[in-house]
């Protein structure tokens, strides 16, 4: 868990060095980031990364941003709800085959076939775990999508909400998927044999 002051002190080398995309290249900072009177100007994915950081090092973040989350979380729910009527099944599964790949060991990366009941099975399993999102899940993902342009509804949306999430915050991805098993979360360990498990 870093602190406070370790999270700042990357922000502004960051800020310093200037956002760098993961292929090396210069990315716009369109996002300012602030604590208390300090701000500092990054791209979006390291306004999300370090505010991640800094809810982790302050713990569930402040009084009154945690009201605004949960009421902001709380109407972005009751919109999604009402909009997920107009959704129909063959749309998301188009959706869903046009984005994401194959994930059988064999196919795996390959393009699915729409009309292939392997296709079927596996966009039902990632509609099944949607459909069945804790909380804290569901509030993260709204907000994913709404930094992303996604539209939350989608199946694909999601699954790419976890390509993100283990890619970027492994330990809040088990989290996730834990929560949907029921299991708590193990203690976190610095030990090799804690990070392997």
């Amino acid at each position: 868990m870093r602190t406070t002051v370790q999270v700042i002190s990357y922000v502004e080398k960051v800020v310093c060095d200037g956002c760098l995309s993961k292929d090396g290249t210069q990315t716009e900072a369109t996002d300012t980031l602030s604590l208390g009177d300090r701000s500092w100007d990054l791209c979006p994915e390291h306004s999300m990364r370090f505010s991640r950081y800094l809810v982790d090092a302050l713990g569930s973040g402040l009084p009154d941003e945690e009201a605004e989350a949960e009421t902001d979380t709380q109407d972005d729910d009751a919109s999604a709800a009402a909009e997920s009527e107009e959704l129909t099944a063959d749309e998301d599964l188009a959706d869903y085959v046009s984005r994401i790949t194959d994930s059988r060991k064999a196919f795996k990366g390959k393009p699915l076939k729409a009309g292939t009941q392997a296709a079927r099975a596996q966009w039902s399993k990632h509609r099944e775990r949607l459909a069945a999102l804790p909380d804290k899940e569901r509030s993260d993902y709204a907000k994913w999508c709404a930094a992303e342009g996604k539209d939350v509804r989608l199946t694909a949306s999601h699954v790419e909400f976890r390509g993100f999430m283990w890619t970027n915050f492994p330990h809040m991805a088990r989290a996730y998927a834990d929560a949907m098993r029921g299991r708590q979360q193990p203690q976190q360990t610095n030990s090799p044999e804690g990070q392997a498990a």
